[in-house]
């Protein structure tokens, strides 16, 4: 790993392990039409094997140990995993595995799950084509590859304002991928891509959003000023609205439905 990852890897380790009990109470995280959406194209058989990537504090490895077999769900940060751990054993789920891995070196061998999901951790990635090039590897012949991951829109000035928004208020943020970069990349990793749908959206309060990632007051106020300044097309972009002393907003989502030939 050259240098520059290995230090994203450590502002990624350092951001979620202090923040872990913060995304455990994450209402976008735990639930959505996304995450639904996810469960239904990837049509969980009770004899199937699920891989969950990035698992933050396991929503989505929740969600599909209700219908699969079983799920192994790993994550680069081990106080991530300790709140997931905790969530299923209130759930009362004994068919999850936890693993310590990053996401670009999966620690399985090749052919051997039947689902591999990733949902909401693709933009802190620091290499999504060796991310979705391991997806390929570990699953089987037609296994199905469900993604789900804030996206930006294609035009050049959105794109800019979201990316320099999302640094600001968390510096392990990489990049949000734009839909036709998510299909280009999947089928660059030789996945067959079914669907990608942009309709979802992931709904915010700045408040909440800034608490999730523990911005100091200082980058709250930077943040909240380029919230009330942004251009009338980001605006309308991200539906950025004022209620009183909030700020709604929402991010675009992509979801990838594919598939190994």
């Amino acid at each position: 790993m050259m240098g520059m990852e290995r230090d994203l890897t450590q502002k990624v380790k350092a951001q979620f392990g202090r923040q872990a009990e913060r995304y455990a109470a994450s209402r976008p995280h735990a639930k959505g039409d996304s995450l639904d959406l996810m469960v239904e194209w990837a049509a969980p058989r009770p004899s199937d094997l699920v891989l969950d990537v990035a698992t933050g504090t396991g929503f989505t490895a929740f969600a599909f140990a209700a219908l699969a077999k079983r799920v192994v769900a790993t994550d680069l940060t081990a106080n991530m995993l300790t709140q997931a751990r905790r969530l299923a054993s209130e759930r009362g789920l004994t068919n999850l595995l936890f693993h310590l891995a990053e996401a670009e070196a999966l620690p399985f061998h090749d052919g051997v799950f039947d689902i591999a999901t990733c949902r909401l951790a693709p933009h802190h990635f620091a290499s999504v084509p060796r991310f979705l090039a391991e997806m390929h590897r570990v699953l089987r012949p037609g296994g199905r590859l469900v993604l789900c991951d804030s996206a930006s829109p294609e035009d050049a000035e959105s794109f800019a304002w979201q990316q320099e928004a999302e640094r600001t208020r968390d510096p392990s943020h990489v990049r949000n991928y734009s839909p036709t970069e998510w299909r280009r990349m999947t089928e660059q990793a030789c996945f067959h891509v079914d669907r990608v749908n942009t309709e979802h959206r992931s709904h915010l309060t700045f408040s909440d959003w800034v608490r999730t990632s523990g911005s100091d007051p200082a980058t709250v106020m930077v943040l909240r000023e380029r919230f009330l300044k942004a251009p009338p097309a980001v605006r309308n972009a991200f539906q950025i609205q004022l209620d009183g002393e909030e700020i709604h907003f929402s991010w675009m989502l992509a979801i990838v439905l594919a598939h190994r030939g």
